[in-house]
């Protein structure tokens, strides 16, 4: 055997060894309580995507038969509301077409853990924008005060944004309060966590 059949030979043994590792190690599955966890989290995102979906569907059909053609206040408040939950069915598609894809059955806990503080983060940052966005609208009905030419449109756009912000920060504080309540429980005792901080757990089998 010539030096390059031997280096063949030897690079096929540690790659044999290598698959065989692969083969008689594979990866644990995580724990029945990690996927219950993971599983909250996943059902919870998706109904929270349908009420926002459902929620816009019926804005957008109300606002569409109630506009009517003359350009009153009334009518750039629905048309503000169509235009606005126009956007809300995008993110809530969006937000679907997500949570079809997670697989909560192949999640670590690390990876859990980082999903559920990170869905608590957002919705509380959406209710920062919340906010915003009803500030917003009180200056756009401060501004059609002062613009006689504009007043209707400013005035209905602004309360369709009051009205949709105010919506959407109750929705956001909501949904946060329920994810901490039902998703924080379960996380500490993923994470062994006691009344004097957090503890380790350590598996025996």
């Amino acid at each position: 055997m010539n030096r390059l059949q031997r280096m063949a030979f030897l690079a096929g043994s540690v790659m044999a060894g290598f698959s065989a590792s692969a083969q008689t190690n594979p990866a644990p599955a995580p724990s029945p309580q990690l996927q219950e966890f993971s599983r909250g989290r996943v059902a919870h995102q998706r109904t929270l995507e349908l009420t926002l979906g459902s929620y816009a569907l019926a804005n957008i059909a109300l606002g569409a038969l109630a506009a009517g053609r003359e350009r009153t206040e009334a009518h750039y408040f629905h048309r503000m509301n169509v235009y606005w939950n126009l956007v809300n069915l995008g993110i809530a598609g969006l937000g679907l077409l997500g949570s079809r894809k997670a697989d909560p059955t192949t999640e670590t806990l690390s990876e859990a853990v980082r999903r559920h503080q990170s869905m608590k983060q957002t919705l509380l940052f959406n209710a920062g924008l919340d906010v915003a966005y009803m500030a917003g609208g009180a200056y756009l009905i401060e501004r059609g005060r002062h613009n006689a030419d504009k007043r209707d449109q400013l005035t209905g756009f602004g309360k369709s944004v009051i009205v949709q912000g105010g919506f959407l920060l109750v929705f956001d504080l909501v949904n946060y309060a329920l994810f901490k309540k039902r998703g924080d429980r379960q996380q500490d005792a993923l994470l062994g966590r006691t009344s004097d901080g957090v503890g380790l757990v350590i598996p025996l089998r």
